[in-house]
């Protein structure tokens, strides 16, 4: 029962997914991006989910049929370079065509594209020596990000109110470590990750999220 639970989470709070989630967020959250019309909205978020999910998936579930790796969840460190260097191309040309968009995209949306693509390159190049979570590294990297929008767009203390309940911002950047644990421990549950590489995959995520988008 524990496995399923863990590998039902570990989809859920898959990396790949993660951007789509941010998406909506962004848009939902009372920024700028809240008045964007629906069908605006709708457009956006399916061509981050198609250019950031699906072409992925597609790309890994190609590479098992090749068998350049055994598993779609790269357990095997070395069968990781391969799968790890194509996604980052596939995000660095999803951050690309957003900005391309002929209707234009908000900054904050085509940024998030754009962090993830760094974190997944800079993964790659410590996987060379050392397998790290890409769930964590996922995880870190969300929470980075909004702390820093959140720093830019100078968000009201409460983000939305539901009978008569106030969620804040605490609340919200709460439940965010909170899904941070509970990845991390599917992760050991399902012994894909040591503890090490559980910490350092969200500590980089979590630091090259917060340098990047105070850059860009």
């Amino acid at each position: 029962m524990a496995e399923k639970l863990a590998k039902f989470l570990s989809f859920i709070f898959h990396p790949l997914l993660l951007p789509t989630f941010a998406i909506i967020l962004m848009f939902f959250f009372p920024s700028y991006l809240s008045h964007y019309q629906y069908a605006y909205k709708k457009a956006i978020v399916l061509v981050v989910f198609l250019s950031t999910f699906i072409s992925p998936l597609l790309v890994m579930l190609i590479l098992l049929n090749l068998r350049v790796i055994s598993d779609i969840s790269l357990p095997d460190r070395k069968e990781r370079y391969y799968p790890f260097a194509i996604v980052t191309m596939i995000y660095i040309t999803a951050y690309f065509i957003t900005v391309n968009l002929p209707l234009g995209i908000p900054s904050n949306i085509s940024e998030f594209v754009l962090m993830s693509s760094v974190i997944i390159l800079f993964v790659l190049f410590v996987n060379l020596k050392i397998k790290v979570s890409v769930h964590m590294a996922g995880i870190g990297g969300f929470l980075g990000f909004f702390y820093v929008f959140f720093l830019k767009e100078s968000l009201n203390e409460v983000l939305f109110t539901f009978m008569n309940f106030e969620f804040t911002a605490v609340y919200f950047f709460s439940i965010l470590i909170l899904i941070a644990g509970i990845t991390a421990t599917a992760r050991l549950i399902l012994k894909a990750h040591t503890f090490k590489e559980i910490g350092l995959g969200f500590f980089l995520g979590l630091s090259v999220s917060i340098v990047t988008a105070f850059l860009i």
